[in-house]
């Protein structure tokens, strides 16, 4: 599947010394890397949830949506992460723990999902939570 604020994202972050693309299928191997690089050069580590963007947005509105399974996914690969978090890791740590025993569910009837779904992407959605 293809993200394009993902990709507008990773464009912005070209710059940086290292950057790691996660999600909830791959987040124990992020966080694994993440902390490898965290060791070998005491690096600090910053996770983005990229989040989508709107297909039908109004003038002078910003395409940028939340997106729920980026911020679990967020969650998932912070849970793994060795040091201090921050607030807003800490509350999205807590969102993945709450809803990691139902989150099939949940991707599949959120905004994103339902939309996914609707395009054909029902298995995508399924595959990816």
């Amino acid at each position: 599947m293809c993200s394009l604020n993902g990709a507008a994202c990773s464009s912005i972050a070209s710059k940086v010394p290292a950057l790691l693309i996660g999600c909830l299928l791959n987040a124990s191997a992020v966080a694994k890397v993440a902390n490898r690089l965290i060791l070998e050069t005491g690096a600090n580590v910053t996770v983005i949830p990229c989040g989508e963007q709107w297909n039908d947005v109004r003038i002078g509105e910003n395409r940028l949506r939340p997106s729920i399974e980026d911020y679990l996914g967020a969650g998932a690969i912070l849970t793994q992460l060795k040091g201090n978090k921050s607030p807003e890791a800490q509350v999205c740590m807590g969102a993945f723990h709450y809803t990691k025993s139902n989150i099939r569910e949940l991707l599949w009837e959120c905004g994103s999902g339902r939309e996914l779904r609707a395009r054909g992407f029902g298995n995508d959605v399924r595959h990816c939570s």
